[in-house]
């Protein structure tokens, strides 16, 4: 039972990285201030979830574990390219506004 709400933890995880990178490639190829503002938003909106599913996958390993070098990595790693993400998205935010 414990193996299968892992699995399906980690699959929430992924799909919402997934997600970020999806928009940040969306920001990245679109130049519109409205599609810039819309990736913007919609990482707010799901920027919560994401650190709550970080939380139970640490809380998870801590308690069945797990506590090995991937789980660490993982947490790490995608909290620093979820941070990156959304730097990028304000500074390019700002430039469309200043610049467009």
């Amino acid at each position: 039972m414990y193996m299968s709400e892992l699995n399906l933890i980690l699959f929430e995880f992924y799909s919402l990285l997934a997600f970020f990178i999806f928009i940040f490639a969306f920001s990245v190829i679109s130049a519109e201030p409205i599609a810039i503002f819309i990736s913007i938003i919609l990482f707010f909106i799901f920027l919560m979830p994401f650190f709550q599913i970080l939380n139970e996958i640490e809380v998870f390993a801590f308690i069945e574990g797990f506590e090995n070098v991937f789980f660490k990595t993982v947490v790490s790693y995608s909290k620093l390219i979820v941070i990156f993400i959304g730097i990028f998205l304000f500074i390019e935010l700002i430039y469309v506004f200043l610049f467009s």
